[in-house]
């Protein structure tokens, strides 16, 4: 296609990032070329009005998206993906998309990420949430398939350092579903690349990796954290 086409961001022989707006990217991309999706979306314009998320270590907040346009970027991530979409998201778009799940895909289950500390409630007049929804969704036209055996779906951790992002993942979480949910040397695509998690998760665990960030700046953070070999430099703190 003609994006993908265009010189990437970073690129390796097991890696590639591009710079850009991941409507266009995915756009550009043939239907079932990636083995899975692995992602964690910005929050939408809805939810940032009912939780708003402080600055962390001096790293601000990212622009949202609205929800339409959330729906229509997870439905070509199914598109792409020759199965699995894996997704964090706020839990209304995840209990909303159990019911009425973004075009092509199916929920094929919901869980949490319980976070062991968690940004506390800065109002002080309720419990702060401390956990967001995990949609585990699959291409709606064929049977799924994973390797988890009989895992539950939750995950309970400590937020990480935010490597540059105020949004980053714990690796362990992220490369867990890449064993549960694609083969080695498999391709998985994060269209929302942010701090670079599911790349290095990919990597690390012997599959390739491809990714799409809008901001520059964090394009910056995830090409260093590419270029760190087998080894996270954030893992364990």
């Amino acid at each position: 296609g003609r994006i993908l086409n265009a010189s990437p961001y970073y690129s390796d022989d097991r890696a590639t990032l591009y710079h850009g707006d991941c409507r266009e990217i995915l756009a550009s991309m043939a239907s079932e070329s990636v083995a899975a999706v692995i992602t964690d979306p910005p929050y939408t314009e809805r939810t940032h009005k009912k939780a708003r998320t402080p600055e962390r270590d001096g790293v601000t907040a990212f622009a949202a998206i609205t929800d339409a346009d959330l729906d229509e970027i997870l439905a070509e991530c199914g598109r792409v993906s020759t199965g699995w979409v894996i997704s964090t998201l706020d839990y209304r778009h995840a209990v909303g998309y159990d019911v009425n799940p973004p075009a092509g895909l199916k929920v094929q289950r919901l869980g949490v990420w319980v976070k062991t500390n968690p940004t506390p409630q800065l109002t002080g007049d309720r419990p702060a949430q401390g956990w967001e929804s995990i949609a585990y969704m699959h291409r709606s036209d064929r049977r799924s398939a994973w390797s988890g055996g009989g895992a539950h779906g939750n995950h309970v951790s400590p937020i990480p350092p935010p490597e540059g992002h105020p949004t980053a993942k714990p690796l362990p979480l992220v490369a867990k579903w890449v064993r549960w949910f694609t083969k080695p040397g498999d391709l998985i695509l994060d269209p929302f690349a942010g701090s670079g998690t599911t790349l290095r998760a990919a990597l690390d665990e012997g599959r390739r990796a491809v990714g799409v960030e809008m901001e520059e700046r964090y394009c910056e953070v995830i090409a260093k954290r590419l270029a760190q070999g087998v080894l996270d430099f954030g893992e364990g703190t």
